[in-house]
């Protein structure tokens, strides 16, 4: 079986599950923007991961229209340790229900480090940072989200990759 495993990482949370992922299958590794759709039909198995900003993965709209007629593996790594409310709105901001019956998602662990975000982006959290501070009664998920300024998290380790292999080894 010959599969390869795309990731768009900004970070390198992603950029290091899809590492281990090719390791572990023996899969090919390459940055998506790498990839040209001509070359779908050079692999059995197509596994593709992105970081999640503000609950968009990054690239994923173009790599579901790519991949509309051949279901792949695809995986999202985000802040957290695994809320499944933030899993839901992550599927749900990114998907269309047959979209998630068509392809298989899986959701991964990463972190957060505010100090390497630059540029706009930075700019556009330093100004969700403010509106947090200044909101009464914040959920259990703000107050998180203001530590990870202060304390970064990193939850990324190669056992939140067995459900992928798994999968990947059964079909």
């Amino acid at each position: 079986m010959k599969g390869i495993i795309l990731f768009k990482s900004r970070y390198g949370n992603t950029r290091q599950y899809a590492k281990w992922l090719a390791e572990d299958l023996n899969f090919e590794l390459r940055d998506f923007s790498k990839f040209k759709k001509k070359e779908i039909a050079n692999y059995d198995q197509i596994i593709f991961g992105s970081g999640v900003y503000m609950n968009k993965m990054d690239k994923i709209q173009k790599v579901l229209k790519m991949f509309r007629d051949k279901p792949i593996v695809i995986f999202s790594c985000a802040g957290n340790p695994g809320i499944e409310k933030e899993i839901e709105d992550i599927k749900m901001y990114n998907f269309h229900h047959d979209e998630l019956s068509f392809h298989h998602f899986f959701y991964l662990p990463g972190g957060v480090d505010f100090s390497k975000v630059t540029g706009f982006m930075k700019f556009l959290i330093n100004i969700f940072r403010k509106i947090l501070e200044k909101k009464k009664n914040k959920t259990y998920e703000e107050e998180q989200i203001l530590k990870g300024f202060t304390d970064p998290t990193h939850y990324v380790d190669r056992k939140h990759i067995k459900k992928i292999v798994e999968f990947i080894h059964q079909t």
